[in-house]
C-alpha cells in the first residue's frame, strides 16, 4: 500500500472514530458496532494484519481474561492472627 493510499485511509479511520463517538453519545449502539467494525477493517489494512493475526489476539485476550475471572482465591493465612476489637 503507497503512502497516499496509507494517508487517506488512516484520515478515514480517524473520521469513523468521531463518527462512533456520535454514535455513542446518541445512544445507537448498533450504527456503532457497524462503523467500528469498518474502522477495524481499516486499520487491519493499514498496518497488514490478517484475519488469523486478528483471530489469534483475540483467541489470546479470551485466554487471559478468563484466567482473570476464574483466578484462584488466596488462601488464609494462618500464622497471621487477627486483632480482636476491644470496643
Amino acid at each position: 500500500m503507497n503512502r497516499d493510499t496509507t494517508t487517506r485511509l488512516q484520515a478515514i479511520v480517524a473520521s469513523l472514530s468521531e463518527h462512533i463517538d456520535v454514535l455513542h453519545a446518541c445512544d445507537l449502539p448498533e450504527a456503532r458496532q457497524l462503523l467500528s467494525i469498518a474502522r477495524l477493517d481499516l486499520q487491519m489494512r493499514i498496518y497488514g494484519i490478517s484475519d488469523q493475526e486478528l483471530q489469534a489476539f483475540c483467541a489470546a485476550i479470551e485466554k487471559d481474561h478468563r484466567a482473570r475471572v476464574t483466578g484462584k482465591v488466596l488462601k488464609f493465612n494462618p500464622r497471621l492472627k487477627r486483632v480482636k476489637s476491644t470496643g
